[in-house]
């Protein structure tokens, strides 16, 4: 889940976890939230960066 000021936001908390940029693309990335201390694999296709 991406928010409208471009961060990608933890699927457990919403906690914001990683900046992300409109161009940006990223397939099985280890996302590791600190506040929940859960480590989620992440995929980001531009389309889906380009709706927040």
């Amino acid at each position: 889940m991406i928010d409208k000021e471009g961060w990608l936001l933890c699927p457990v908390c919403k906690r914001r976890v990683l900046r992300l940029r409109p161009d940006t693309t990223a397939h099985n990335l280890p996302v590791y939230c600190k506040r929940c201390r859960r480590e989620t694999i992440v995929n980001i296709d531009q389309s889906l960066s380009l709706r927040a």
